[in-house]
């Protein structure tokens, strides 16, 4: 479902929903590059954890950070005379720095500050990462303590404890961190992968600051150990709190359905065209398909890429009875733990 872009000079929007799931999350602009120029937030919704804990930290974004406009960059990156990387059209730049929680310093000379973690000693805490970024994913590490993940992305998983974590761009990990250590200041370190595959900065070393309440403001002395080569891979060994799968014997539809999805790649015009039923999707701004539905038309153009599904092959997820005891059984079953 698209909709008209919100207009500039006073335009505004406001979106109402039914908050059904709980945890940490984050909100963008959806109009071409634009969030990359810092059209973005976090989104906070409380709710029961795997794991008590004593402090709640908030949400923690860790984004790559560009000193360009992003529509100038983009305009490079699609460029087929004019590329990032000469001869490399579709080539992206490394991010001229990594913020954490909107800040850190000027890698390139004075400037900026570490964004700084406090921890209450004695204390657990929980610390909600994000990854808003473009183009970068990385691996985040804390050096002499452990992570121990207890949501991702809106499900609450099985509490396991990890040396480092690796974000993907959207991904969302709330963990806790014991204040179990020596009170001093500690470095939040993020690592990118060795395989060039998950995008690079020009800040050397991305990091912030885990100190110990009562500590002075002095910088970390030790840089610690580099973590596990990620490979851009995520973790694949989640457990949830409580399972849920697709009530499949509510759909009457054949099982041979397919829906074509491909890639192609026009080298010429260095563009990649994502596919869905051999159309890549193109938005005209004008006339969005929410534009359609409320001028009950149906004609739907190709470009729009609307995929029309039988009511035999729907499920409705309104909050009825069944839905809102599985959720008592989350709640009491998060209560547990």
């Amino acid at each position: 479902m698209t909709e008209c872009p919100i207009p500039p000079n006073g335009g505004q929007k406001t979106y109402s929903f039914l908050a059904t799931q709980y945890g940490s999350s984050w909100y963008h602009s959806h109009y071409s590059s634009q969030y990359a120029n810092g059209l973005i937030g976090s989104v906070l919704i409380n709710g029961p954890s795997s794991l008590p804990y004593d402090i709640d930290l908030g949400v923690y974004p860790i984004t790559d950070w560009y000193y360009g406009a992003a529509d100038a960059i983009l305009s490079r990156v699609t460029s087929v005379t004019n590329p990032i990387t000469p001869g490399e059209p579709g080539s992206t730049p490394p991010s001229d720095n990594v913020f954490f929680n909107g800040t850190n310093i000027n890698p390139f000379g004075p400037g900026g500050n570490y964004s700084r973690v406090t921890l209450t000693p004695g204390k657990r805490h929980r610390l909600r990462l994000i990854n808003p970024s473009v183009d970068n994913t990385f691996t985040v590490s804390i050096v002499g303590h452990q992570m121990t993940v207890i949501e991702n992305d809106f499900v609450p998983v099985q509490a396991f404890t990890a040396d480092s974590l690796y974000l993907g761009i959207g991904q969302r990990y709330d963990v806790t961190i014991d204040a179990n250590q020596k009170p001093g200041n500690y470095w939040i370190n993020v690592t990118y992968s060795g395989t060039g595959a998950c995008g690079a900065s020009r800040n050397p070393h991305p990091a912030a600051i885990l100190t110990y309440q009562g500590a002075s403001d002095g910088l970390p002395t030790d840089q610690g150990k580099a973590p596990p080569e990620s490979k851009c891979e995520d973790l694949t060994s989640l457990v949830p709190i409580v399972p849920r799968t697709v009530p499949s014997g509510q759909f009457t539809g054949a099982v041979n359905q397919q829906l074509a999805v491909s890639i192609d790649v026009d080298q010429a015009a260095s563009r990649v065209f994502w596919k869905v039923n051999g159309s890549a999707m193109d938005v005209v701004w004008e006339k969005p398909t929410l534009q359609f539905v409320l001028d009950g038309n149906s004609s739907f153009p190709g470009v729009a890429n609307v995929v029309s599904v039988p009511d035999s092959s729907q499920v409705c997820l309104q909050p009825d009875a069944t839905i809102l005891q599985r959720y008592r059984e989350e709640d009491a079953s998060l209560t547990r733990h």
